[in-house]
C-alpha cells in the first residue's frame, strides 16, 4: 500500500500540473506574444531616441527613452505571469527596426499604440480572467492603461512638433505607467506596494 502511494502521488502532482497548464493555455499563449512584443517596443523606442538625439530633437529623445523603459517593465511584468503559471519564456525574437526621421518615428507608433490599448489588450484580459490567470489579468491590465498614455503623448509631441514643451518623464517600477510632469514639480505619488517613479534622462 506504502509503495503505491509513492506512484500515485507524484502521478496526481504531475496530473494536477499539466490540468493547470491546459487551463491557462491561451493567456500564456497571448502573454508570449505580448512578451515578444513589448521587448521589440523597448528596443525599437531605444532606437527612435537615439535618432531625436542626431536630430537635436532632446525633448522628443526622452520620451522615446521614457516609453522605452515602460515597455521593458511590461516585458518583465509579462516574463513573470508567464513564470507564475508553469510556462518559460522563449528567447526574444529582435525584429528589424526601419529608423526615419524623428516626425516620421513619432507617426508610426501612433496607430500601433491605440490598436493595443483598445482591442488587443482587452482581449487579452477577457481570455486571462476567463482562465483565473490574476496575475495575467493585471500584467496586461498594466500596459494597456500605459499604452494609452503613449498615444496620447505620442500624438502631443507630434502636434507641437519643432516647439515641444520641455517636460520630464517618469515611469512607474510596477506598472509602468509614463506620466509626463512640469520641470520642478513633484513626481506622481505612488499608487502599489513597492511602486516608484523613476525620473527618464
Amino acid at each position: 500500500m506504502f509503495m503505491k502511494a509513492i506512484f500515485i502521488i507524484p502521478f496526481l502532482l504531475l496530473c494536477s500540473l499539466v490540468t493547470y497548464g491546459q487551463q491557462h493555455k491561451q493567456t500564456l499563449t497571448n502573454l508570449e506574444k505580448a512578451y515578444q512584443a513589448e521587448a521589440n517596443a523597448s528596443r525599437r523606442y531605444e532606437m527612435f531616441s537615439k535618432k531625436a538625439s542626431e536630430e537635436k530633437q532632446e525633448q522628443i529623445a526622452r520620451l522615446f527613452r521614457a516609453v522605452s523603459k515602460s515597455e521593458s517593465i511590461h516585458m518583465q511584468n509579462h516574463k513573470r505571469a508567464i513564470e507564475k503559471i508553469g510556462g518559460t519564456p522563449s528567447k526574444i525574437m529582435y525584429q528589424k527596426v526601419k529608423v526615419e526621421t524623428t516626425r516620421d518615428n513619432l507617426k508610426e507608433p501612433i496607430e500601433g499604440e491605440k490598436q493595443e490599448t483598445e482591442s488587443l489588450y482587452p482581449e487579452f484580459v477577457r481570455i486571462a480572467k476567463q482562465e483565473n490567470a490574476k496575475q495575467a489579468v493585471q500584467s496586461f491590465t498594466y500596459a494597456m492603461e500605459a499604452e494609452a498614455q503613449h498615444e496620447k503623448l505620442y500624438k502631443d509631441a507630434l502636434q507641437h512638433y519643432g516647439r515641444n514643451k520641455k517636460m520630464d518623464y517618469y515611469v512607474s517600477s510596477v506598472s509602468g505607467s509614463t506620466i509626463a510632469v512640469e520641470p520642478g514639480k513633484p513626481a506622481p505619488k505612488p499608487k502599489h506596494p513597492n511602486e516608484k517613479y523613476m525620473l527618464i534622462k
